[in-house]
């Protein structure tokens, strides 16, 4: 019997029949097709998690058309006359490599509407509900009647062509603010005739939608139709709008999906949950839905524990979860949750490492593969399928284990090699530690545990409280050294500066820090350390010599991480400053205006960024014919490419 037992009972649907309560969402993921055509690195992509053992698979968002309702190049086209038997071929593999691993294949249809970017469009005008200029000086032109039946009739010309090439399902995308949820927000409808005004009217767009696919792919085929429980900005549609309208189309759909939110909103509405959001941010919404509705319901936000989706099944608070980037931090999720292998999953972080697909027109279309930060693997699955194996075991001694260490020595062992990491401090982690300690980095600290699990699983011997030395090395006689020795803090030079603390200090000694701080430096590691010790009580006033804080951040995570620090009364700084000294109760700061401020405080931090430890790296070098360096030692960057790396530094060997 399943220690998952609500997770692993199946859900029948008419004639279809789900495995598990566990969906993969859809999410962008680029390069899933060239000129609207199935990549095989697409193909690979979706293949890999219905492998990992999710009960749905959908594919992210295609379009209705491409005159005005496509929003970038990555989207499969099912929809344009003239599609080559080779193309149609190709769409119809893809579903089936779902298909054989036992989950339900399905598609989300979406029309970007109103928010679209002419240069997606051929330089068209966007369309939407109402029509009106944009901040960004875009023209959006209003729907006419004819133009309102043209499109609900091309939702379904593409709901009938994926059943027709293998689809079991589709989902309609009516939330995060495209097209179908324009129609329905007040924030977006301004009408006055009778696609506006009321609800009722303002639903009549989505009605007519679902209406038309269903009188295309008939009874048996399931519609799946995602909202926004709440747009969660002024003005926008809230829950009980939101209620009633699902009420509205019940009789309609076979499941409704619940996010929140606005994609393209320039504030965070948790349509992507942030490292700082509960995880499972909208099964509220998603439980009140239900309450008012007779069809299943799904939730999706930030969920990355089976343990937490058990319960939430359990208490019947929705009837399916979706993961959206958790799939792409481990495809392998579901079939560790039923394998008893939970302690192995990678959990997103979310730490928005999709940033590439940016909601700014000017970052997009991207090219960027959809990499992740805990799974080197995703967006490279075709690539990294095919590397070679080794041609004989060899003895490894990997050297550091921070992140890029562990993910190294994981890499080595389980292609065969035997591998022994060692660690000069009594933990492994390296600058992971202290995420025991900040309750927005709990799941860092899972990661990290997961890797520890994982390693020692593969057999990895670890030598903790272990410094590495030429001397132990040629002891050791390792046929191959990978080293991941981190980097250190960097101290700024300004004078003083021995009366001020790493801002790691704030972790690790809590106690002996006051109640007035000053952080020098508002990067990220400076700005997110000043709001855990704002969120504790503290007061502190960080210091920037730049125009803004955690300029280091991308777009998502700063939408996410600076609105919270706005809002803490116990949160200020000053930017484009100059620091001059350091005393034993304060800073002397220079504004940009050449003003010379005193400011006290009962401790100064600071943060000014890492250096990496080469000097260790140098003196390692040449001890073995196969040496490697990899992460931070190399150069301070960010997880993502401490894994990656690590990883790829075994693959070498």
């Amino acid at each position: 019997m399943s220690i998952y037992p609500h997770i692993f009972t199946p859900l029948k649907i008419k004639k279809t029949v789900f495995k598990n309560r566990i969906f993969a969402s859809p999410v962008t993921t680029n390069r899933i097709a060239i000129g609207g055509e199935p990549t095989q690195e697409g193909i690979d992509a979706y293949e890999t998690r219905a492998r990992g053992g999710f009960g749905q698979v959908t594919l992210t968002e295609c379009f209705t058309d491409f005159e005005h309702g496509a929003r970038h190049e990555h989207g499969l086209d099912l929809v344009s006359p003239g599609l080559t038997t080779h193309h149609m071929e190709s769409i119809y593999i893809l579903a089936e490599s779902i298909k054989a691993h036992g989950a339900v294949a399905s598609i989300q249809f979406n029309h970007v509407g109103g928010v679209n970017h002419p240069d997606a469009i051929g330089g068209r005008n966007p369309i939407g509900p109402s029509a009106f200029i944009r901040p960004d000086g875009v023209h959006v032109d209003e729907m006419d009647e004819d133009m309102i039946y043209h499109v609900a009739d091309n939702y379904a010309i593409a709901c009938a062509s994926a059943k027709a090439m293998g689809f079991d399902m589709v989902m309609l995308h009516g939330g995060h603010g495209w097209l179908l949820s324009q129609f329905t927000s007040p924030l977006s409808n301004k009408r006055k005739d009778k696609w506006g005004g009321s609800l009722e009217n303002r639903a009549r767009f989505a009605r007519l939608v679902l209406d038309t696919v269903r009188q295309r792919v008939g009874e048996d085929f399931l519609i799946e139709y995602r909202v926004s429980g709440d747009e969660r900005v002024p003005g926008g549609m809230g829950l009980p709008e939101t209620i009633e309208f699902c009420q509205m189309i019940e009789d309609k759909v076979d499941l409704i999906h619940v996010t929140s939110g606005i994609y393209h909103s320039h504030v965070e509405t948790k349509a992507f949950s942030s490292m700082f959001d509960d995880h499972g941010c909208n099964l509220s919404l998603a439980t009140a839905i239900k309450k008012n509705v007779s069809v299943p319901v799904v939730a999706v936000g930030g969920f990355n524990d089976p343990e937490h989706i058990e319960r939430v099944l359990a208490e019947g608070l929705c009837d399916v979860v979706a993961l959206g980037r958790q799939q792409f931090a481990d495809p392998e999720f579901v079939n560790k949750a039923r394998e008893g292998r939970a302690n192995e999953i990678a959990p997103c972080l979310r730490c928005s490492c999709f940033n590439p697909l940016s909601p700014d027109p000017s970052k997009r279309p991207c090219a960027i593969p959809f990499m992740c930060t805990v799974n080197p693997w995703s967006g490279r699955e075709l690539r990294l399928r095919w590397q070679p194996a080794p041609r004989a075991s060899k003895n490894v001694l990997v050297v550091g284990a921070g992140v890029s260490g562990l993910y190294a020595a994981i890499t080595a062992a389980e292609r065969g090699h035997t591998v022994t990491l060692a660690e000069k401090s009594d933990k492994p982690g390296g600058l992971l530690w202290f995420t025991d300690i900040d309750p927005h980095k709990r799941d860092f600290a899972r990661y990290r545990n997961s890797l520890v699990v994982r390693a020692k699983k593969a057999g990895v011997l670890f030598e903790m409280n272990t410094e590495v030395t030429r001397e132990y090395i040629a002891q050791r006689h390792p046929d191959a050294v990978i080293c991941c020795v981190g980097s250190t803090p960097k101290i700024p030079a300004i004078p003083g500066i021995e009366h001020a603390h790493h801002a790691l200090f704030a972790y690790s000694d809590l106690d002996k820090i006051g109640d007035d701080i000053i952080m020098i430096g508002g990067g990220l590691t400076g700005s997110e350390i000043a709001l855990y010790l704002a969120e504790k009580g503290k007061h502190v006033h960080l210091l920037e010599m730049r125009h803004d804080l955690a300029i280091e951040g991308n777009d998502s995570h700063r939408r996410a991480l600076l609105p919270r620090m706005k809002n803490n009364k116990n949160l200020s700084w000053d930017l484009n400053v100059k620091v001059c000294q350091v005393t034993d109760n304060g800073v002397i700061f220079l504004r940009k205006d050449n003003e010379e401020v005193f400011c006290p405080a009962q401790t100064v931090l600071y943060a000014a960024g890492m250096q990496p430890r080469d000097n260790v790296v140098n003196e390692l070098r040449y001890t073995v014919d196969v040496f490697t360096a990899a992460g931070d030692c190399v150069r301070p960057r960010f997880i993502l490419d401490a894994t990656y790396e690590g990883m790829c530094a075994a693959f070498d060997i």
